[in-house]
């Protein structure tokens, strides 16, 4: 058996809309199609979003994690499963997760490898900090990976002695639709009920655009955000923005989108940006920590503008409606995101990183 069919366990969340959740299932996806053998397991036992290749097997608990995590159940469920599955490599998404993992593998012969995709400014709360801590010193990982440049100078300092490598997400194969004519709207995707997403921004800087001429679609999410509906109501503006729910084909919206807007104030990697990048939409991103200027280069595939400045980013998003030939040149060179963040692209490095 060549080093390609070697047997990887993929330990994550679940299957379910996430970025946690997309970015594993687009690895295990990723290394599948890269002759590997994939095995994926699931803590939680939740409806699935993403879906994975034929062969590969998922791996689910049985009653229990059902909506919380069981710590000692999913502890002894893991040992017995990388004992069962006998991995070449273990790769482990999410740092507590790999905690749990660490804590699994004691006493066994396996190593595993780390994906962390939490924002450098994210704290784990307590006792997951505890538990993190622990785990990590009596057991590191063989290595760790990271989305951006800052989570990687960050994660650094966190492992002092594990090897840290930057490997953004990959992108999925987004739909094209060259029929469709791009509308007036600006777009933007992402949980409501999640202040990090940034919506409150969104809104405000909507309602200070100079000419009123153009909606905001907002997508993602089964919440009803009753308070950014109650701020568009406040600042005037609620009659020209649909709060879109979850969407089926996200693809579409993007194709329809004149404009994407990403108001984050803080992510791990800005999956959606890079999807809507994918589809060729014109895009405007705060210059939160970590990503946009990762996948963005200001003024040529994209716009950043200073985080949390709503009349900065009003003035992007005006400048782009005044100026069509501008939204056409940034489309043009935010697609080729398409090959650079290419999911046979990045599983390979990601291959190679796990065969240190």
């Amino acid at each position: 058996m060549n080093k390609q069919a070697n047997k990887i366990l993929i330990i994550a969340p679940c299957l379910a809309m996430g970025g946690i959740e997309r970015a594993s299932s687009n690895t295990a996806n990723g290394l599948s199609e890269l002759g590997a053998k994939v095995y994926f397991l699931s803590l939680f036992k939740k409806e699935a979003f993403f879906k994975l290749n034929e062969g590969i097997e998922i791996i689910e608990p049985q009653g229990f994690n059902k909506t919380k995590l069981s710590l000692f159940k999913s502890i002894l469920w893991i040992r017995k499963e990388v004992k069962r599955v006998n991995p070449e490599h273990i790769l482990v998404f999410n740092k507590f997760y790999g905690a749990i993992t660490a804590l699994a593998l004691l006493g066994t012969k396996y190593p595993y490898f780390l994906s962390e995709r939490s924002s450098p400014l994210f704290v784990w709360r307590q006792p997951m900090r505890a538990i993190n801590k622990f785990a990590f010193s009596i057991k590191p990982p063989k290595g760790v990976i990271a989305q951006t440049n800052i989570a990687a100078e960050y994660q650094r300092k966190y492992f002092k002695k594990t090897e840290v490598i930057v490997i953004p997400n990959s992108v999925r194969k987004v739909q094209l639709f060259p029929e469709i004519k791009r509308e007036k709207v600006i777009l933007a995707v992402g949980r409501l009920n999640d202040h990090l997403k940034g919506f409150d921004l969104l809104i405000e800087s909507f309602a200070k655009l100079k000419n009123q001429d153009w909606e905001l679609h907002i997508a993602g999410g089964d919440e009803e955000g009753e308070a950014l509906k109650e701020q568009a109501e406040r600042l005037g503006v609620i009659n020209r923005i649909k709060f879109l729910g979850k969407v089926k084909d996200i693809d579409l919206e993007y194709a329809k989108a004149g404009i994407y807007v990403i108001p984050s104030r803080s992510e791990g990697f800005p999956n959606a940006l890079a999807e809507a990048m994918a589809a060729g939409c014109c895009c405007i991103a705060f210059d939160f920590v970590a990503g946009p200027r990762d996948i963005i280069v200001d003024g040529i595939s994209g716009l950043i503008v200073e985080n949390g400045n709503t009349t900065e980013m009003a003035k992007a998003i005006d400048y782009l409606k005044a100026h069509p030939e501008k939204r056409i040149q940034l489309s043009k060179e935010a697609i080729k995101i398409r090959e650079k963040l290419n999911k046979n692209i990045i599983a390979n490095k990601i291959k190679y990183f796990l065969n240190l």
